[in-house]
């Protein structure tokens, strides 16, 4: 008891002593991804011996590992394989004892293994795996889908077809071969090493990389191909793979991929990690592409034509995964709490590309929005950027405007110095959070901390109130950050410029820090000059934040006509929403006849006039629909609601349009609202496939059965597996709007719905949960699903649909 109070004694001292002394603390979220995984041995080479009967999903495999000890005594070797067989599993060339179950394979060796020595595990199994690797088209009865086999390692996935450590904590060098039929290509990682023809219809392809990288990118691509071989300003060869049937558009689907490969070196300053690079199409892909290390993988519904580049090209995407080659294949995340230092860099650069491609009105528009699916996310939660389950919108959209913000608080220059210090002092190896702020120290002596606290390790965004005031000798500008202040989101330290436009076309600007409660800033105007307009941060350089600053009409309209960034021009915009058309309609005559004006801020006139039946307005969307811009013919038919009759003639020319994405629409809104033409319409608009999802056939096909019911068998069979997932999923959405249903179609529904393409599954037990609330198919769905057997996994997916 003496000596509990002495220690108390002791104690209330301490505390007194240190009592005046004012702490700062930091508070963070729990992460449950931000330890890495451990392992008691360093993985250093992986040769991989694979080949499959495709009809059946059936893998075949041998694998051989070659490790390091890395512990003082290693009496196991734990590594990951899912609803694996093993034949036969070796160390060291003797047959090793091991315990197998659903998700792991454990070697015991007979005596421990020691630090510092090398080991050989020889593993030959089979496997018919649901999630890693895909059998595209093996299984249609009319042979019309594309065949081909492909992977998918991300996150972890490789695992169902590969027994190996499948962590991204672990590099290690591989080589990969396949043996399959010789009428069709493989592509895998690295540089192939030979291909040999075996003489019995079969060869036998060998790729092998020079540098490691984690197992998760290891890739597979099967199927027929021919390759457009390209090479990059430095000498790397790049290896374009298609379609030999879509020759015809490697031109729209590959735009740039040269140019932007010799960006990014230039750019970034190291050059690329690598001994090549290849891209190939594959059918079914579940996201929009994949990094592998030197062969990116990515969905066919990317491979354009001259039209569909319009809608929706590669561009961005490819930029993203040809960035991935830097950041997250070059250097990766020691855990998933890093994750951003890959998506966040690959979104960030494919947006200096598209700069570098489309412009800087582009690029500010695709920042306000990043800025925009950010925001949309704090509604749910305050999570960091990173944190490992911070999700799509701040790992890829979030994070890529934290390193623009990044560039702007340092320069272009310091930040790209530290880049490159992080790159080349982690090549080939493992990386955190820390490691990226650390290069800003070494190359500048800036130190980040405050940075990475605000934007990297807490959530949220600020929300400021700004007020202007005009007093004469000088103007004033008060600052409030508003947001709602907790342990885990405070005020924001930032600087932001402040600008004050005169009506003589003069300029005065000022930057100043806002980090407290509430700023004021004070810009002298001696001369007394009449203000015209003012900004505060032109051109949203800060662009993760959210401002409210009421303005007068006559500022906004100076605003929109004069200002010289886009951002600031189209938020003036967007600010009259709720002004009289009275006021606001000489305005945007002048906006609509701009030529150069960027299609966002006619858009947004468009959008407030559309549907407004004032012959003023609608003399402003006749402009529109001829508009040069295709976004700004787009925003006419996705915001017109009725077309009136004398404007029939003007969007009946929308069926000739150079979009498909604007074919559909006009298509659709026409016949519907003008039945008695549709004929017409369908006439004008017969034999074009369109793009993603054969999206105008798909229209087509609906509004024709609307008047002829001979066409509903040819939408059943666009829901089958005859056709990639995207067409599938618009035939679905075609036929619950025409609300037709049969078994032919609840057959191709469920065929469908066990696919493990999640964004097929999806929306196929959604359709036949929408068929089957409706009392008039109710009951021919549950004869049929009781009548007929299914497997254990099957029924599972039946009952969560029931």
């Amino acid at each position: 008891m003496r000596h509990f109070l002495s220690i108390a004694t002791v104690l209330c001292f301490v505390s007194s002593a240190f009592a005046q002394i004012p702490y700062h603390t930091q508070t963070f979220i729990v992460d449950p991804g931000a330890v890495a995984r451990e392992h008691y041995v360093d993985f250093t080479h992986m040769k991989l011996d694979v080949s499959f009967v495709p009809t059946e999903g059936l893998v075949k495999g041998k694998v051989e590992h070659t490790f390091k000890v890395i512990r003082p005594k290693v009496d196991s070797i734990i590594l990951d394989g899912v609803d694996i067989r093993y034949a036969s599993v070796m160390l060291d060339g003797k047959k090793a004892d091991h315990i197998k179950t659903d998700e792991k394979l454990t070697i015991l060796p007979k005596i421990a293994l020691t630090f510092g020595s090398e080991h050989k595990i020889t593993i030959e199994y089979e496997c018919y795996p649901r999630s890693g690797i895909y059998f595209i088209g093996w299984n249609d009865p009319n042979n019309l889908s594309r065949k081909q086999i492909w992977t998918q390692g991300q996150l972890n996935d490789n695992r169902h077809w590969i027994p190996c450590y499948d962590t991204q904590n672990d590099k290690l060098v591989t080589e990969v071969t396949v043996t399959f039929d010789k009428e069709y290509k493989v592509l895998s990682n690295g540089t192939k090493v030979s291909e040999k023809d075996n003489g019995d219809g079969t060869k036998t392809w060998h790729y092998k990389m020079t540098h490691p990288h984690p197992t998760y990118l290891v890739m597979l691509g099967i199927g027929r191909y021919e390759i457009d071989r390209r090479t990059s300003a430095s000498g790397v060869p790049i290896n374009l793979w298609y379609y030999p049937d879509w020759k015809d558009r490697v031109e729209w689907a590959y735009k740039y991929s040269v140019e932007m490969f010799d960006f990014f070196e230039t750019e970034i300053g190291v050059p690329y990690g690598w001994e090549s690079y290849s891209q190939i199409p594959v059918q079914d892909f579940m996201y929009g592409a994949m990094e592998n290390t030197t062969a990116t993988l990515f969905g066919d519904f990317f491979f354009v034509d001259k039209n569909g580049y319009l809608d929706r090209n590669y561009v961005a995407v490819n930029a993203h995964e040809l960035a991935h080659q830097w950041f997250g294949d070059l250097v990766t995340a020691k855990s998933m709490q890093h994750h951003w230092l890959q998506e966040s860099f690959a979104t960030h650069y494919n947006l200096l590309y598209e700069r570098e491609a489309f412009g800087q009105d582009h690029f500010d528009w695709r920042r306000r929005g990043s800025a925009q699916s950010a925001f949309n996310a704090s509604k749910t939660d305050l999570k960091p950027i990173a944190n490992s389950t911070a999700g799509t919108a701040r790992h890829y959209p979030k994070g890529a405007l934290v390193l623009d913000m990044m560039k702007y608080v340092t320069s272009r220059e310091e930040y790209n110095r530290a880049v490159k210090y992080y790159l080349e002092g982690h090549k080939y190896q493992n990386v955190d959070s820390e490691d990226l702020m650390e290069a800003f120290l070494e190359t500048s002596g800036r130190p980040m901390d405050w940075f990475w606290e605000e934007w990297v390790y807490r959530g949220g965004e600020p929300d400021y109130k700004v007020t202007f005031e005009d007093l004469g000798d000088k103007s004033r500008f008060t600052v409030t950050q508003k947001q709602v202040e907790s342990d885990v989101m405070g005020l924001f330290k930032m600087p932001y410029v402040f600008e004050v436009h005169y009506k003589d076309g003069s300029l005065d600007t000022k930057t100043g820090w806002i980090e407290n409660k509430t700023h004021v800033i004070d810009i002298p105007n001696p001369l007394k000059k009449t203000v015209d307009y003012v900004l505060f941060d032109p051109n949203s350089r800060v662009a993760l934040k959210t401002v409210t600053f009421d303005k007068t009409f006559e500022m906004l309209k100076s605003q929109a006509l004069k200002a010289e960034h886009m951002l600031d021009r189209h938020d003036a915009i967007f600010a009259l929403r709720d002004t009289s058309i009275d006021n606001k309609i000489a305005l945007y005559k002048q906006i609509i006849d701009k030529k150069d004006e960027f299609h966002a801020v006619k858009a947004e006139v468009v959008h407030q006039l559309a549907n407004n039946s004032d012959s003023r307005a609608q003399a402003v969307i006749k402009k529109a629909i001829s508009d040069k811009s295709v976004e700004v013919r787009q925003s006419v038919v996705n915001n017109i609601k009725f077309i009136d009759e004398s404007m029939l003639t003007d969007y009946e020319e929308l069926l000739n349009d150079a979009s498909y994405v604007t074919i559909e629409k006009a298509l659709e809104k026409l016949c519907l609202q003008y039945p008695a033409s549709a004929q017409k319409y369908l006439e004008v608009t017969k034999g074009i496939d369109g793009y993603r999802g054969n999206n105008v056939k798909v229209k087509w096909l609906e509004m024709a059965f609307a008047n002829d019911v001979k066409y509903k068998d040819q939408l059943v069979d666009l829901t089958s597996v005859s056709y990639e997932f995207l067409t599938r999923n618009n035939a679905m959405q075609s036929l619950q709007n025409l609300n037709y249903f049969n078994e032919k179609l609840l057959r191709n529904l469920l065929d469908a719905a066990f696919n493990p393409n999640g964004r097929l599954a999806g929306p196929a037990k959604d359709t036949i949960k929408y068929f089957y609330k409706q009392n008039a198919y109710k009951k021919q769905i549950s004869d049929y699903l009781r009548d007929n057997k299914w497997n254990d996994r099957q029924q599972e997916i039946i009952d969560s649909i029931l």
